[in-house]
């Protein structure tokens, strides 16, 4: 059987009307603390549970019979595997449901009895035409506008970011750490698990047309045995995208294949076909890091946003040549060897440039050559004057090293920040893409100063190597989109 034409919206799956988890119980609470914490209207929550009375203070229903709703849009189906056809048979013979996570693990990741029940699952969503899946074996939805997430950690906030993820903890992980590490919000997030109804090619559908949407984050493991032709379909989600997917793909060797099948059971492809598909589109793939995927997700999510509050259509970097600012010339050497292996370029300044550099600053320490060492002046005005003049047609990418402050009310301080809000105006309004390193380190210090770099809208790095690759593959974007411009809409 073929996967179900999107004949409804997913909208409802993101922003369900009401919900029923069943069976409610003690041990998946952390469902019921997510729906609590982001908001959800508790009146539409409805708990089934044949021991429990009540859970965090919302009435249980002792059967499906007792729930006083005929359409459920978002049913949590959480029940052992050998119990979990027969359930799902029942609840759909007495309500209409929209959409079901199936939250049960123990299916066609784990042996042929849960292959059968992946089977029989399929089967029997399949014979009711209004009624869709996400799962098995997987955590489920996050939406901060439809009020729903699984873990009461998840921020509240709305963000730009959308996430496809075929792993219920690193999808966790992503929507934790980067809510943490940069202050990253999203619009949507699912953890789809063994994929036996939804696919995600047609989540990549969705998210193209998703006004929300201007980022998509997808983990992938591999394609569903139950759908033949899903690898047709994504690939033609991948050619249609109007926006940037970065893509991590879980199974890329030999060894790691065989961990995906016991993992969602899913069927990992070779590599030179994922070869071939990166060179077609615009996916940028992703190494198999959640910190590289991390890092670029918030370069993309903020560089866009730029752009969409000044309703302007986005401008991708169309060079790499960087102008880096520091302190230290040892520091100097290493960042410069740094890009350029990774491939940036750091024009050097001489000639009838690096005259007009010294005629407005006379260097006696240091060097105005690219990287710029301008030790001792960075609070005098002379610190904006030199940089503004370096930042021309010849550079993309500016880049200043700094350290925290012990005293954020001092004069010099509040000089070298009002520097640091000039470099980051002028760059700007030039389309240029200008980012903080403050390296990572224990200091209340450093901490009190990040949060005030990220408060004031300033981009922050913890190393020259994290910023450098971000930004390489948001270039790389723009580069792609417009090689492969007659095949975007």
């Amino acid at each position: 059987m073929e996967i179900k034409s999107n004949t409804n919206s997913l909208e409802l799956l993101f922003k369900p009307r009401n919900v029923l988890i069943f069976e409610a119980k003690p041990k998946i609470a952390f469902f019921i603390e997510g729906f609590i914490r982001q908001g959800f209207d508790l009146e539409k929550l409805y708990l089934v549970s044949p021991k429990e009375d009540e859970l965090l203070g919302i009435k249980c229903y002792k059967s499906i019979d007792d729930v006083p709703a005929d359409t459920i849009d978002l049913l949590i189906l959480s029940i052992r595997r050998e119990l979990v056809v027969q359930n799902l048979k029942d609840i759909l013979s007495k309500k209409k449901i929209n959409y079901i996570h199936i939250f049960t693990a123990g299916t066609g990741e784990s042996d042929e009895v849960g292959l059968k029940i992946e089977r029989d699952l399929k089967e029997i969503i399949m014979s009711y035409p209004g009624t869709r899946s996400i799962g098995p074996n997987c955590m489920g939805l996050y939406c901060p506008r439809g009020k729903i997430a699984y873990y009461s950690s998840f921020p509240v906030e709305i963000g730009n970011i959308s996430l496809i993820f075929q792993s219920g903890d690193l999808h966790s992980k992503m929507v934790k750490f980067s809510s943490r590490r940069y202050n990253l919000r999203f619009s949507k997030g699912v953890s789809i698990g063994n994929c036996i109804d939804i696919q995600v090619s047609e989540l990549l559908q969705y998210f193209n047309d998703d006004d929300e949407t201007d980022l998509v984050c997808v983990y992938f493991e591999g394609l569903s045995t139950l759908h033949e032709n899903e690898g047709k379909r994504l690939l033609k989600a991948f050619k249609d995208t109007k926006k940037p997917i970065l893509f991590m793909r879980g199974g890329r060797t030999e060894r790691g294949q065989t961990a995906v099948l016991t993992h969602t059971g899913s069927m990992a492809s070779k590599r030179k076909i994922w070869d071939a598909i990166f060179n077609q589109t615009t996916i940028i793939e992703i190494p198999p890091s959640l910190d590289e995927l991390i890092d670029y997700a918030y370069l993309f999510s903020n560089y866009i946003k730029k752009f969409k509050k000044l309703s302007k259509k986005v401008i991708y970097p169309s060079g790499k040549r960087a102008l880096v600012v520091l302190w230290s010339g040892g520091f100097g050497i290493l960042a410069t060897d740094t890009l350029t292996e990774l491939g940036l370029e750091l024009p050097l300044f001489e000639g009838e440039k690096l005259e007009k550099l010294k005629k407005i600053y006379p260097i006696k320490i240091g060097s105005l050559s690219n990287p710029f060492d301008m030790p001792w002046v960075t609070a005098d005005k002379v610190f904006l004057e030199v940089c503004k003049v370096a930042i021309d047609d010849d550079i993309d990418l500016i880049i200043v090293e700094t350290d925290a402050w012990r005293d954020l009310n001092d004069a010099r301080f509040k000089g070298y920040y009002n520097n640091l809000h000039g470099i980051k105006k002028y760059a700007e309004s030039l389309e240029k893409v200008f980012i903080i390193i403050l390296h990572q380190y224990p200091s209340e210090s450093r901490a009190i100063f990040h949060d005030k770099l990220v408060e004031d809208g300033f981009l922050v790095y913890p190393s020259i190597e994290s910023a450098a690759k971000s930004f390489l593959n948001l270039y790389k974007y723009g580069q792609k989109r417009e090689q492969l411009c007659g095949k975007i809409n």
